[in-house]
């Protein structure tokens, strides 16, 4: 028993050693590594942003304010970077915090918005944001860090892919996908989703990827954006599939539902698998980086969550406490 007992000591000395450490505000200079987007609650202004240096094993906590020494808002919806910014998107605070993408300093707010959701830069000089309750697309001034006008669209818009000249967004209350032409800032023609959507991402091969449920089953299909036609669909009984990746290569895909699902795209037909069961946690987001799976745990909306680091066989490697509601993860590269 008590070499039990020594035993179970040293394990746990030899495992939080393995832990990444918090670094102080001094040490905020991001050079590469991984951003955690953590929403926070409702309403508590409780919003946050994480860092994983993976080669050096360290996480930074609480970035935004650390760096800029005030709380970043309530509800960070998404993150999205450019060469030089990150475009810190607070839904329920109605603005856009711009940042260095490395210091994290913060250069602009963009206010005026309603319940923005995504930013998606269409031009040289110009961005789109999608929302909530607005029935409208914000267009911005990437000059003036401004609403410069909007594109009326009745609903619920959600993620946006550009292809070319023509931006493709989610529109999850009508099930649509609206197709904009981003020269001119108006929607071009709309396409009918057969189910509940849910997701929208695109591939390396610029077709579109849904995602949703209708009726007990779900769907994952792919698209040509041309055409719109759906050059194939995967279903899967009592799931109900949303924010998945696709590979650089296009030769795999994963999404989440009840766990992390697997799909083979070098295999014709072939079917979607459980990899990652959820096992009590609650998969509220995830990423693929290199040989690693990071899986945001939200555990249960109110305590700090967690972020479970997989191999591509599936097995822990690591993991560790971060913000509120941790959902989204991005690479920062120099």
């Amino acid at each position: 028993m008590r070499y039990f007992a020594v035993t179970l000591i040293l394990l746990l000395l030899i495992s939080s050693c393995d832990k990444p450490k918090s670094l102080g505000k001094e040490d905020h200079f991001l050079s590469e590594g991984i951003l955690i987007s953590n929403e926070g609650n409702f309403q508590w202004g409780n919003a946050s942003v994480s860092f994983y240096d993976e080669q050096k094993d360290t996480l930074l906590q609480d970035v935004f304010q650390s760096v800029n020494q005030r709380p970043l808002g309530d509800v960070l919806q998404s993150i999205y970077l450019d060469d030089k910014h990150a475009y810190l998107v607070v839904n329920n605070s109605g603005k856009i915090e711009v940042v260095d993408k490395h210091s994290f300093d913060l250069q602009y707010t963009i206010s005026g918005f309603m319940s923005p959701r995504y930013f998606q830069i269409v031009g040289p000089e110009k961005a789109y944001v999608s929302d909530l309750y607005a029935d409208k697309i914000a267009v911005v001034d990437l000059n003036s860090n401004e609403i410069i006008s909007h594109i009326s669209c009745e609903g619920w818009t959600e993620e946006m892919v550009q292809i070319d000249d023509l931006v493709y967004v989610a529109n999850l209350d009508s099930n649509l996908i609206h197709v904009i032409d981003a020269k001119n800032d108006f929607i071009v023609r709309d396409y009918t989703i057969p189910f509940d959507l849910n997701s929208l991402k695109m591939d390396s091969q610029n077709r579109l990827w849904v995602s949703g449920a209708h009726d007990q089953m779900g769907y994952v299909s792919i698209i040509d954006p041309l055409t719109m036609n759906v050059l194939n669909t995967y279903s899967i009984d009592s799931e109900t599939p949303s924010n998945f990746w696709v590979s650089q290569d296009s030769k795999s895909a994963y999404f989440l539902s009840n766990g992390l699902w697997y799909i083979d795209l070098t295999i014709e037909n072939s079917n979607p698998s459980l990899v990652i069961p959820s096992d009590g946690n609650l998969f509220y987001g995830f990423s693929v980086f290199s040989d690693k799976i990071y899986l945001a745990d939200a555990v249960n909306y109110v305590q700090k969550g967690r972020v479970l680091v997989y191999d591509l066989s599936y097995s822990l490697v690591d993991e560790w406490e971060v913000g509120i509601i941790p959902s989204e993860f991005d690479l920062i590269q120099p």
